[in-house]
């Protein structure tokens, strides 16, 4: 028996020394890893970049979460990582799609652009974008609009004598769905020096890249550029010594609040052309170099009749004023989160539309916007089922009228496309009122108001037979009439399912 126990105690003995051994040879083996090329989400709350955390020089993408202005340890993104170099990466600002660089097999050059699409808290594996994004030769580190109709990325320029790395910009427009082909960006955002890194920010308006051009400060340099009011770029701004050095000054990142950069920053000095470690750091950006100002409104798209049922849903903004090319984002198809980003100065048209649900709509005005806003809202669509309404929060009269402003057009737009994709549907329009005026005007003015709704819809093509118009006056008030908020919200009109 005391064999036994000696031998036990003997082997408690060895596990504890092997226990030290690979303790030490772990610590002694650690290195001084880096960070490099972050992206951000636009709410700023999800950083992605590359780093060499498991060993020198083999970098994988990683992603961290900020909670409660504290950033979480780094995951590694094991859905996307792969054994070749993967880095480069820009998340897209509805936060629904990775786009990365990467020289793995598969690809149409030696370095392609790839992308991957959020599934929750994780990530699909990733397609290359394919013609006419890739080529046989070099792209890389790419940045999407937040419209998502315009990619811009590096690309080879053979033609280039004044660098070394022969790298220009590039992008391509979306048009019906599909990419178009490639053009080289005008100098003189393009010029014989290298141009590389670009990032589109949150206005649309403004280009940060990095260039080696004449007049910097050494190395990479970064730069920002503007669009024009005629749809053109100006002259790009060296962006001065709050960020740029004698060293390589490029890859950033900068979230929808525009005020704020996050960049790689060496730990310490170069040592025999060896670079040292790399982190990534923040630094606040001067108010004159700062972006347009913009609005982020973000949620989770939901059913109303069950909270928990989240959905994906079409969202549409359009300018008002301008009544330009609608912007279309989407909700996620796995958590029905979204984000949309819209600036200062317009008045927006914004709706949610989901299969087998009534739209939702409303207007943003932004005319007045001086500072960066974020607004938290979940969007609730109702079910497409008998006795389910909805207000039309789009639909405009001249005052105390029946007669449809052309604001309207977009709502009334809707719910044509509404009768044309459910083609049994029959639905009641009504008219409401506040409680100001006598019980027969308010009636009248109600019926008149529905009325000239229908009428619209069936000189579009909508059968009368589906259509019935109400005026209710100021008998089904939805708020308080002792207040004006509470009494525009009475004057409406509503749609309400009658039959499916």
């Amino acid at each position: 028996m005391e064999r036994y126990r000696t031998l036990s105690r003997l082997a408690l003995i060895a596990l504890f020394f092997l226990v030290i051994i690979s303790v030490v040879t772990r610590a002694f083996s650690r290195h001084e890893y880096s960070e490099y090329s972050p992206t951000i989400s636009a709410d700023g709350r999800t950083m992605i970049y590359q780093a060499d955390i498991d060993e020198p020089r083999k970098y994988k993408i990683y992603a961290k979460q900020k909670v409660f202005d504290k950033w979480s340890r780094p995951m590694a993104l094991d859905a996307i990582n792969s054994k070749y170099a993967d880095g480069g990466c820009f998340i897209t600002y509805d936060q629904n799609s990775l786009i990365f660089t990467s020289d793995r097999k598969g690809g149409l050059g030696n370095c392609d652009l790839w992308i991957s699409q959020r599934m929750g808290d994780g990530w699909s594996p990733p397609v290359n974008m394919g013609a006419p994004i890739n080529s046989p030769g070099y792209e890389g580190f790419a940045s999407l609009s937040p419209d998502g109709n315009t990619i811009y990325f590096v690309r080879e320029c053979p033609e280039k004598t004044s660098c070394r790395d022969k790298l220009g910009i590039f992008y391509s427009e979306k048009v019906n769905g599909q990419w178009k082909t490639p053009k080289k960006m005008p100098y003189p955002i393009n010029t014989e020096s290298c141009e590389f890194g670009p990032v589109i920010l949150a206005d649309n308006l403004t280009l940060i890249f990095s260039s080696t051009r004449p007049g910097g400060y050494g190395g990479y340099d970064l730069y920002k550029v503007e669009k024009t009011e005629h749809g053109g770029w100006g002259k790009p701004m060296n962006l001065g010594n709050f960020i740029n050095t004698k060293g390589e000054d490029s890859l950033i990142a900068i979230p929808a609040s525009g005020d704020i950069m996050y960049y790689t920053k060496s730990l310490g000095k170069d040592v025999g052309g060896e670079e040292s470690a790399r982190r990534i750091v923040s630094v606040p950006i001067p108010e004159n170099l700062q972006q347009t100002k913009v609005v982020i409104v973000k949620g989770t798209v939901r059913d109303k009749r069950n909270t928990d049922k989240t959905l994906f849903a079409e969202l549409t903004i359009t300018d008002i004023n301008q009544d330009d090319r609608p912007i279309t984002v989407y909700s996620n198809k796995d958590d029905g989160k979204y984000i949309v980003i819209l600036s200062k100065g317009k008045i927006c048209d914004f709706s949610v539309k989901s299969p087998g649900y009534l739209f939702y709509s409303r207007k943003i005005d932004l005319t007045g916007l001086q500072q960066y806003k974020e607004i938290n809202e979940d969007i609730l669509l109702e079910p497409i089922m008998v006795g389910a309404n909805i207000v039309l929060n789009n639909m405009y009269f001249e005052f105390r009228s029946y007669k449809l402003l052309k604001e309207s057009k977009y709502e009334l737009n809707r719910i044509i496309r509404l009768m044309k994709e459910n083609p049994t549907l029959k639905v009641e329009i009504s008219g409401h009122t506040d409680n100001i005026g006598t019980d027969q005007a308010n009636n009248k003015l109600s019926m008149q108001r529905a009325q000239s709704v229908v009428e619209y819809l069936i000189n579009k093509g909508i059968g009368k037979g589906r259509l019935v118009g109400r005026g209710y006056g100021k008998k089904k008030p939805i708020a308080t009439n002792k207040s004006e908020e509470g009494r525009k919200e009475n004057r409406r009109v509503e749609i309400e399912v009658l039959a499916i």
